[in-house]
C-alpha cells in the first residue's frame, strides 16, 4: 500500500468485522492470489476523529447510503466497481457496515483504489435507472494528506480510502467522521408533515387503482420541492421524500400513498411519479402551498406511449424513440368535471408560451382540440397557466420546466382540488 493508505499512517482506530467483497478483488488473478475481505477502522484524533473507534460506540440513527468505488488509482473517472448501496439498519450503529456485501464483479489483479464514502439518505437521490436505484456522487475529494474527504458538496458523512496491491488478504479503510451529526440528525424533526398523495392517470384522469398486482405496485411518489440551480430548476433528492404504500382500500380503490416527512416547503410542494418498469420519465405535478400539518395531494402518471407521441409532435422529423429534453417539459390538458377533454378553451402561460395538440397529434395555435391537450417547452418552473373562452370561468394551475421532468398540468372544470 502507498503511504496515502490510512491503515498504514498509524490512524488510531480498532478492527470491526469485517464485510467480505464477495470476490471482487482478484477474481481474475491466478489461482494462488487471495480474494481478500474489506474492513473498516474508524479515526481517531488527530484528523476527522470519530466519537470512538469502536463501532458499536458510533451512532447510526438515521437511513444512511454507502458508496464504494474501486478504481484504476491513475484514473478515477472509470471505475471497475461502482455501487450505491442502502445500509441495514442493524443495531443503529456502525457495526451494521460489516452486514453490506457488494455484488460479485470480476476485476483486473493490479493495484486497485478503494474509496469508500457515507451519506444521509436523505441526500442521496433516487434514480430508478441506476442498478441500486440510487445514485451516488461519482467524484468524491479526497484528502492526499489523510486520504479522508475534504468539504465538497455534498459532503459525505464518513470516508476514506485505501489501496489494494495484488496479494493483499484484507483491504483495511480507515473512514473519518467527515460530518457524522448529518447523518444522525437527518432524520430528526420536531414537527413532521403528514402527507397523503393519490395518482391520477393522464390519459383517463382517472385514479390509479391499489392492488398488490395493478398498476400502482410500479410507481414509486414521492414529494419535493424544486430548486432554482444555476439558472435552472431542478428537484433533488435532498429536497424530495419517498412516500409508503398504503394497504387496503381493495384493488378497485385508488392507491394511496403516505407518510410523516422532515421537509418543510416554501412555495410549492409537487408530487413526482416514477413508473419502475423500464426507462420512464418522472412526472410532477404541482400547486402552491398551504399551511397546515397536513397535506393531501394528487400526483399524475403519465405513459410513455403518451410521452413519446407528444415528444414525436416536437420533433416530427427526428426518429424514434424521441429524446426527452433534458431541461424538462410542461404537458397539460384541460377537462370537464367527467374527465371528457374540453375544445375551444385558450391557456395562458403567464410565462412562456404552448401550443395544442390537434386531433390529428401535430402541435399548433390556436386552442384547445377534442384532446385537451397543451405543451410548453419553454416556461420556467412556477409559471400559472390559466383557461378562458368557451362560456367557462377562469381556473389555473401550476407548471412549468424541472430537469429531466415531465410537468403535468391538469385544468379541470369542476374537478376535486389539488
Amino acid at each position: 500500500m502507498t503511504a496515502r493508505d490510512p491503515a498504514r499512517r498509524g490512524t488510531a482506530g480498532r478492527r470491526l468485522a469485517h464485510a467480505t467483497v464477495l470476490g471482487a478483488l482478484g477474481a481474475l488473478g491466478a489461482c494462488n492470489t487471495p480474494t481478500p475481505t474489506l474492513q473498516f477502522r474508524f479515526a481517531g484524533p488527530p484528523s476527522q476523529s470519530c466519537p470512538s473507534t469502536e463501532c458499536s460506540q458510533i451512532p447510526m440513527t438515521c437511513k444512511t447510503v454507502m458508496s464504494i468505488r474501486i478504481v484504476d488509482p491513475a484514473d478515477t473517472s472509470a471505475p471497475y466497481l461502482s455501487e450505491c448501496i442502502d445500509v441495514p439498519a442493524g443495531k443503529q450503529d456502525m457495526c451494521s457496515l460489516a452486514t453490506v456485501d457488494l455484488t460479485a464483479k470480476p476485476l483486473p489483479v493490479r493495484d486497485l483504489e478503494v474509496q469508500v464514502a457515507l451519506y444521509p439518505a436523505s441526500v442521496i437521490p433516487s434514480d430508478p435507472d441506476a442498478p441500486d436505484g440510487r445514485r451516488c456522487p461519482a467524484n468524491v475529494q479526497y484528502s492526499a494528506a489523510t486520504g479522508f474527504p475534504v468539504e465538497q458538496s455534498p459532503t459525505p458523512a464518513l470516508g476514506g480510502q485505501a489501496f489494494y496491491h495484488p496479494g493483499d488478504d484484507t483491504v483495511t479503510v480507515t473512514l473519518g467522521c467527515t460530518d457524522l451529526a448529518s447523518i444522525n440528525e437527518s432524520c430528526v424533526t420536531a414537527n413532521p408533515l403528514d402527507v397523503t398523495a393519490s395518482v391520477d392517470d393522464f390519459d383517463t384522469l382517472y385514479p390509479v387503482p391499489g392492488g398488490s398486482n395493478g398498476p400502482a405496485s410500479q410507481l414509486r411518489v414521492s414529494v419535493g420541492e424544486p430548486r432554482m440551480l444555476d439558472g435552472a430548476y431542478v428537484l433533488s433528492g435532498n429536497d424530495s421524500r419517498t412516500l409508503k404504500p398504503v394497504s387496503g382500500g381493495g384493488a378497485l380503490a385508488p392507491a394511496i400513498w403516505a407518510d410523516d416527512i422532515d421537509l418543510r416547503f416554501d412555495k410549492y410542494v409537487c408530487v413526482e411519479v416514477y413508473e419502475t418498469i423500464g426507462q420512464s420519465t418522472g412526472a410532477l405535478r404541482c400547486k402552491q402551498v398551504t399551511a397546515g400539518s397536513r397535506l393531501e395531494l394528487r400526483g399524475a402518471r403519465i405513459s410513455k406511449e403518451t410521452l413519446q407521441k407528444l415528444l414525436g409532435a416536437l420533433e416530427p422529423q427526428a426518429p424514434p424513440p424521441f429524446e426527452f429534453p433534458d431541461k424538462g417539459l410542461t404537458i397539460g390538458v384541460v377537462a370537464d368535471q367527467a374527465t371528457n377533454p374540453v375544445s375551444g378553451i385558450t391557456v395562458t402561460p403567464s410565462v412562456g408560451t404552448l401550443r395544442y395538440q390537434s386531433s390529428q397529434g401535430m402541435l399548433v395555435g390556436g386552442v384547445t382540440s377534442s384532446t385537451g391537450i397543451f405543451v410548453s417547452t419553454d416556461a420556467p418552473f412556477g409559471t400559472t397557466f390559466s383557461t378562458s373562452g368557451g362560456g367557462r370561468p377562469s381556473i389555473s394551475a401550476i407548471g412549468g420546466m424541472v430537469g429531466g421532468r415531465v410537468t403535468i398540468v391538469v385544468l379541470q372544470f369542476g374537478g376535486p382540488p389539488l
